[in-house]
């Protein structure tokens, strides 16, 4: 078996793929409409790779489509090319987290919050008090 996103062999009873982490549930079919997304924005990547605009989209895309593993290769990319991009740090997180990778997911978080302490989606962690990312 293939996998959809990444095109690596996957073992047939996988529920993800090791490669990129991309869900592999049969039954449940990728939105077309996504998918050519994904298409149009690899497109311009490779004609640009330095465009976080689009590689940003990209793994909006991929977080759609709940491909959470393709999402953070995109999203380390975009915050690795333009560190100062509050949102890529915060959906990595996200990201990570639903990946499973929990700790990872606090490390990325403890950064985005004290890079952009003023970012609105810290006062929302902050008012949920989480405390597992506390800023100190």
């Amino acid at each position: 078996m293939k996998c959809h996103v990444c095109k690596s062999s996957v073992p047939e009873d996988a529920k993800f793929c090791p490669q990129c982490g991309a869900k592999l549930e049969e039954g449940e079919e990728p939105n077309p409409a996504l998918l050519a997304l994904i298409d149009q924005y690899e497109g311009k990547l490779r004609e640009n790779p330095k465009d976080t605009a689009t590689r940003f989209n990209l793994a909006l895309t991929y977080i759609r489509l709940k491909q959470w593993g393709a999402a953070i290769q995109q999203l380390e990319i975009v915050k690795n090319q333009e560190p100062d991009f509050p949102d890529a740090w915060y959906l990595l997180a996200v990201a990570y987290q639903n990946l499973g990778q929990k700790e990872q997911a606090k490390s990325v978080l403890k950064e985005f919050i004290h890079r952009f302490p003023d970012h609105p989606k810290v006062f929302e962690l902050r008012r949920k008090k989480l405390g597992v990312f506390d800023t100190s």
